[in-house]
């Protein structure tokens, strides 16, 4: 990360869950989940910029502009922690869809945890941000880790996993929000009883062969989104019948992406499928 004294610029990747399992509901409220994460190339970008006596907060187009933005959320945690309080301006260009499923508000609040404590000299390990990190959001913890992970319980227990596969990715955003809130409340529970595919995306993911992993794509949240909106079961058809080789919603959704067999054909694939229903992004799975 380009870090000074005077400025910290950070990026803060999108995240696509290969696979997400939900295996029940705590009795904080929570549920327990198994999911494979890994980041891809889309990314906000956040500036750290220090000075003044005051907090100036640019949250990015679209974005709340008050405490209920994580990346505010993430300096009035570590003010509390620690009872530093400087002069800061935090400002967040916005590339990854809101409420999409790819976890840009989380991986923005990793980034300002990061930077912070960098910028502040707070000092705090990364364990500790982790920690704080938990209260902010599910996905932070592992937006601080970082690559390929395996998470569990509520998404904090994290285990960095091999990657050697680069999967070139056509994405497509239709225009609606999902709260991870209502996904989780609208799981067809039949679901959460079936067996896992997460050993094979490990396996996948550490032998590069991304076919592989296309055939084993899960998400237990998919088919409640799907039922409620037809502009994703559409995105999801129309992605498989432009050439992908898997394709599944993200998180809680509404994004919903397709693996092609390589960039050339991604290319092609996110041409084709242009036009109002959804927005098309072209990335590809990242280290």
């Amino acid at each position: 990360m380009p870090a000074t004294k005077e400025k910290v610029v950070l990026e803060a990747p999108a995240k696509i869950n290969l696979s997400l399992e939900v295996l029940g509901k705590r009795s904080d409220g929570y549920h327990s989940i198994r999911s494979i994460l890994v980041p891809i190339t889309l990314h906000d970008t956040v500036t750290l910029t220090p000075g003044g006596r005051k907090f100036a907060f640019h949250g990015g187009q679209g974005a709340p502009k008050d405490d209920t933005n994580l990346a505010w959320k993430a300096v009035k945690i570590l003010t509390r922690e620690t009872g530093v309080r400087h002069g800061l301006k935090v400002r967040v260009v916005k590339r990854i869809p809101i409420a999409a499923g790819m976890g840009g508000g989380s991986s923005d609040a990793a980034a300002v945890l990061r930077g912070v404590n960098d910028l502040w000299e707070l000092g705090l390990s990364d364990r500790k941000l982790e920690k704080l990190g938990l209260e902010i959001g599910s996905d932070v913890p592992y937006f601080l880790r970082g690559g390929a992970c395996y998470a569990g319980g509520r998404g904090e227990e994290l285990e960095v996993l091999p990657n050697a596969a680069v999967a070139e990715l056509v994405i497509l955003h239709p225009h609606l929000k999902v709260t991870s809130q209502w996904a989780y409340e609208n799981i067809i529970e039949e679901l959460t009883t079936l067996g896992g595919s997460a050993s094979m995306v490990k396996v996948a993911l550490a032998s590069g062969r991304v076919e592989l992993l296309a055939s084993h794509l899960v998400n237990h949240l998919e088919s409640g989104v799907l039922k409620a909106h037809a502009v994703v079961r559409e995105a999801k058809k129309k992605l498989m019948s432009a050439g992908a080789l898997g394709a599944l919603m993200s998180g809680s959704g509404p994004t919903v992406f397709g693996i092609a067999p390589d960039a050339e054909t991604a290319d092609r694939m996110a041409k084709k499928l242009e036009g109002p229903k959804w927005k098309v992004i072209r990335a590809a799975t990242a280290a």
